[in-house]
């Protein structure tokens, strides 16, 4: 018998086949036509128009690469891809890997034909999964403007079919115990410590923390509005479910958010005063979070310490200086990877500086777009918003004037690694470098032990 395997995908529109259904289609297809299916994949509530997100689509194409079977057998071609581009270049791979797509829905022709009739189907499936992208995006625009929920239910509620949220009494108390506590001066980071202490999961049964306080702080649900997003529109609505915290006290808490994030901003400096070349490379081996970037003052030396225990995520509340690590690492790199040149510009200054203007434009794009928000939020007044915007965009319009007055050098010239990172050229520069190399380092805080995985083998 031909050894083959399956690929059954069911869309996230609910117009498709179902799984069982392809798979008992497959099946007969499969006994008529002396096939012997070896295995199935299968990706379940999954869009066609993306492949690297169906994880059992990548799973599939990789494995045709052994040898293990010579045919893959599919319901028809908007299974296997609903993006022209995508279908034809996986479709071109397991053909360079000897493996035979069949549609059983399709008629199997001759190379010439095959080629013109997956260009084809390719395009009608792109157009219709564009299509229904757009009916879907119409939709649940038109819900929302009426205040209808059609997210995920958030915590503290449950979302049933076509009926408003309903309240889930045992997390709307932790919802408003939340409020409280910010509201009496405790911060984010305060708060989820103290859920976390008492045991206090989220939905999926993970720990709390910072980030997930920032959410509920300022999701508009709370007060019994629906905020939804789309093509970088806010919509937000008065909904039709009741709310956990009253109006009054959701904006208070709004008023004190920003408050203290404009705060802490207006202390914090650019980011490449604080920078490491280690930065984003540190992991804790507990709780899988990256080692942060902690500044310290009197003489003190910086240090890295485990983003997790930072938001009241993780236990280990082991930190390391940054002469230390760095110093761990430095000596590694010149016992096994002393001789590594690296290629740069000459004028890797000026590129470094463009970068960095690049940098900054996008944080005031975020900070206009953010000032807007505000104001349809109605947290700032129209005056308020109009100053914002009109400094935001003038300070966007001078960096991209001076961005474009940088211009690239193409001169190469050829350095050791080892001099660039010991050496007093910039951070950014650095960190590239160190990624090049180094793929993490892993720490065991309460053993206190590194160890570190290189990219190079």
């Amino acid at each position: 018998m031909k050894k083959a395997v399956a690929y059954v995908r069911m869309s996230t529109d609910k117009q498709d086949y179902s799984i069982e259904s392809q798979k008992r289609t497959i099946k007969e297809y499969a006994k008529k036509n002396n096939y012997k299916i070896i295995n199935y994949f299968e990706d379940k509530g999954i869009s066609g128009r993306n492949a690297e997100k169906r994880p059992a689509f990548m799973e599939m194409i990789e494995e045709s690469k052994k040898g293990y079977f010579d045919y893959v057998i599919i319901y028809d071609s908007s299974r296997f891809a609903r993006n022209l581009e995508q279908s034809l270049i996986y479709k071109s791979i397991l053909k360079k890997n000897n493996v035979t797509l069949i549609s059983i829905t399709e008629p199997m022709l001759d190379d010439d034909s095959q080629l013109i009739a997956d260009a084809l189907f390719g395009a009608m499936n792109e157009m219709y999964s564009r299509k229904l992208s757009k009916v879907v995006k119409r939709g649940m625009t038109e819900k929302a403007l009426k205040g209808e929920y059609i997210s995920c239910a958030p915590y503290g509620y449950f979302k049933p079919k076509n009926k408003p949220l309903v309240i889930i009494e045992k997390e709307a108390k932790i919802v408003k115990k939340i409020f409280d506590e910010f509201l009496k001066g405790k911060s984010p980071y305060a708060i989820a410590k103290l859920l976390n202490t008492n045991n206090i999961k989220t939905k999926k049964g993970n720990s709390i923390d910072t980030r997930f306080i920032k959410k509920i702080l300022t999701n508009p649900t709370y007060k019994g509005y629906y905020q939804f997003k789309t093509d970088d529109k806010i919509i937000l609505n008065k909904s039709n479910h009741i709310p956990i915290i009253d109006e009054k006290t959701f904006d208070k808490a709004q008023i004190l958010f920003n408050t203290n994030k404009k705060r802490i901003n207006s202390k914090n400096k650019p980011l490449e005063y604080n920078k490491h070349w280690l930065v984003g490379l540190i992991k804790c081996i507990y709780c899988n979070n990256t080692f942060v970037y902690a500044k310290y003052y009197n003489n003190r030396q910086d240090r890295f310490r485990c983003g997790g225990y930072t938001c009241g995520k993780c236990d280990s509340s082991f930190s390391i200086g940054i002469y230390d690590i760095e110093n761990i690492v430095i000596e590694k790199i010149k016992k096994y990877y002393p001789n590594i040149m690296y290629k740069i510009k000459i004028n890797e200054d000026e590129s470094q500086n463009k970068y960095t203007i690049l940098k900054e434009i996008e944080k005031y794009k975020k900070a206009l777009e953010k000032a807007k928000n505000a104001y349809l939020l109605e947290i700032d007044t129209i005056e308020e918003y109009s100053q914002n915007k009109t400094f935001f965009t003038n300070k966007i319009k001078e960096l991209e004037k001076e961005a474009n007055n940088i211009k690239n050098n193409k001169d190469i010239l050829e350095i050791s690694m080892l001099n660039v990172l010991t050496g007093s050229y910039d951070m950014i520069l650095k960190n590239k470098m160190a990624k090049l190399i180094i793929n993490k380092i892993l720490i065991d805080g309460k053993k206190r032990k590194i160890k570190i995985i290189f990219n190079i083998y």
